[in-house]
């Protein structure tokens, strides 16, 4: 599946851990700012999509784990 495919069934407000594959660490982003922020990624495939939980001021929050690769 294509970032962009599965960006169109995530609600926007959706905590995300994103990540591409050997060419960015994985940040902590909206679902709705991940294209604005990495527009290339919208053709990347997703490699992984998993739960998480992140920490943020000793808070837990629900987030979607997401790994994009440009198949290089």
């Amino acid at each position: 599946m294509k970032l962009k495919e599965l960006l169109k069934i995530l609600p926007n407000e959706a905590n995300v851990t994103f990540e591409i594959v050997e060419e960015t660490y994985p940040t902590g982003i909206l679902a709705k700012d991940i294209l604005a922020t990495y527009p290339r990624a919208a053709e990347y495939e997703v490699t992984l999509l998993d739960a998480g939980i992140s920490t943020y001021e000793g808070k837990d929050i629900p987030t979607q784990c997401i790994e994009v690769s440009n198949g290089n």
